[in-house]
């Protein structure tokens, strides 16, 4: 999440917490125009489980003070169920809540809302046959996702009762550090950087907390998922070395192609693919490029085949951020996302890379969280 992640401190690089609702200004980005879809790509598309690896419309609803109804056409919003069902999504991690536990239980019901008043669109993601159950069903499977941990008030019995309403997947923390219910010592930072700068950083900056390392060993335990997005660096090496199943880093992009924050760095990219992991690609315009020209849906491209090209193509996946970010984004809703398996076929990735990118390695990261020797 973009959103409400950082306000007050982005402007020097460091992170903040950000009040819910607020914005930060962006320029849009320059659109390269639409891409023809050739038959073959939108077949593939088709044939895809498309599992997006982080979407924030819950929580941004909640924001707006709006329904939590996703069946109407919204185009105030990146997302409704027609530009869902238009760009083939199958399951999306759905972000119900970092640091308010009261907040997150409302998300919850949000999510039921939907699930309830859409029986025939939606279903809860128990169990990772039901991500291949929805796509058969021409459903969306909802997954639940926390974006930070702090709202378990360092107790493991709340993480216990989240998995039972439904959570799969955990982000360790939203950028916070160093507070008494924070699962890292020292804040994230935001914003582009110098290697020169991530290199210090992991000297000076606290890692996990104990609770953070016991929250990462009873996700393991529960078969959820950890997420180490939004991770300070330090955090991230102790959550993937301590982690015994794979890890996402749901929504990001790769440092060596835009030097922000945000993105990972080659020997973290190596590390999460030691670990088994995925990093989902976002195609938030800062994280792509940082220079406003070169922004487009084809350097998105360019990300996706360097982590291919360095790590191989079981830990690449997409992670959109729809409805966490206040500009428009480089695939700017589900609808447009077959433009993006035509690009990469043209780019001369097979199908089977085409496949695992949009949904098969996220969906083997929740099964080895269920069944570790899967």
């Amino acid at each position: 999440m973009i959103r409400r992640a950082f306000l007050n401190s982005v402007m020097a690089g460091t992170a903040g917490l950000m009040l819910e609702g607020k914005t930060r200004k962006h320029l849009p980005p320059k659109a390269s125009g639409p891409v023809s879809v050739s038959p073959k790509a939108l077949a593939l598309h088709q044939e895809a489980i498309l599992i997006d690896g982080h979407n924030d419309s819950l929580i941004e609803h909640w924001a707006r003070k709006d329904s939590y109804d996703l069946g109407r056409d919204l185009p105030a919003y990146h997302v409704d169920l027609r530009r869902m069902k238009a760009g083939g999504l199958t399951a999306m991690n759905s972000m119900i809540g970092d640091t308010d536990l009261v907040q997150s239980l409302e998300l919850w019901s949000g999510m039921h809302e939907n699930l309830e008043g859409h029986p025939a669109d939606f279903l809860l993601m128990n169990d990772p046959s039901d991500i291949e159950r929805a796509k058969s069903e021409g459903k969306i499977a909802l997954i639940g996702q926390l974006e930070g941990c702090s709202l378990l008030h360092n107790n493991l019995r709340v993480l216990r009762e989240m998995r039972r309403l439904g959570l799969r997947v955990a982000g360790l923390t939203h950028g916070q550090g160093g507070g008494e219910f924070d699962l890292q010592g020292t804040k994230s930072s935001f914003g582009y950087c110098a290697q020169s700068d991530r290199d210090r950083a992991r000297r000076e900056t606290k890692g996990l907390t104990e609770f953070g390392r016991a929250a990462v060993r009873e996700c393991n335990r529960l078969g959820i998922v950890v997420d180490v997005v939004h991770t300070n660096d330090a955090a991230f090496f102790e959550a993937i070395e301590l982690s015994k199943t794979p890890v996402q880093f749901s929504h990001g992009a790769v440092f060596a192609l835009s030097p922000h924050w945000r993105n990972l760095t080659d020997d973290q990219l190596k590390a999460l693919a030691a670990n088994g992991g995925v990093i989902g690609i976002a195609p938030y315009s800062d994280f792509i490029d940082p220079v406003a020209e070169k922004r487009n849906m084809r350097r998105v491209v360019d990300h996706i085949e360097y982590v291919c090209e360095r790590i191989g193509d079981d830990h690449v996946g997409f992670g959109s951020d729809y409805d966490g970010t206040p500009t428009t984004l480089l695939i700017p809703s589900y609808a447009d996302t077959p433009q993006l398996t035509q690009l990469m076929l043209e780019r001369g990735f097979s199908e089977e890379t085409i496949l695992k990118f949009w949904g098969k390695n996220f969906l083997r990261t929740l099964r080895r969280a269920k069944s570790p020797a899967a």
